[in-house]
């Protein structure tokens, strides 16, 4: 994935992905596992994951700005109005 492709992504697999970056940054942090990468390498995931969690806050925003405009509850999309 690169980060020109982030809006391509739904926001579960994002979730998904960011959860696994955050955890192998922690695990290298604390000496869990050997660290493989360059510095410009790390800094580059460490600002892939600002840019996922900046696009996931967007993908909130949008959806609690819809809910406000269509007059419809954010819940289950399941029941459909008549």
């Amino acid at each position: 994935m690169r980060h020109q492709e982030v809006y391509k992504f739904c926001d579960a697999t994002l979730k998904r992905f960011l959860k696994g970056l955050k955890s192998y940054n922690n695990d290298v942090k604390y000496c869990y596992v050997t660290h493989n990468l360059s510095k410009e390498d790390d800094e580059y995931l460490q600002l892939f994951a600002e840019e996922i969690e900046e696009w996931l806050k967007y993908h909130d925003q949008m959806r609690r700005w819809e809910s406000y405009v269509n007059g419809r509850p954010l819940g289950s999309r399941r029941e459909r109005p008549e």
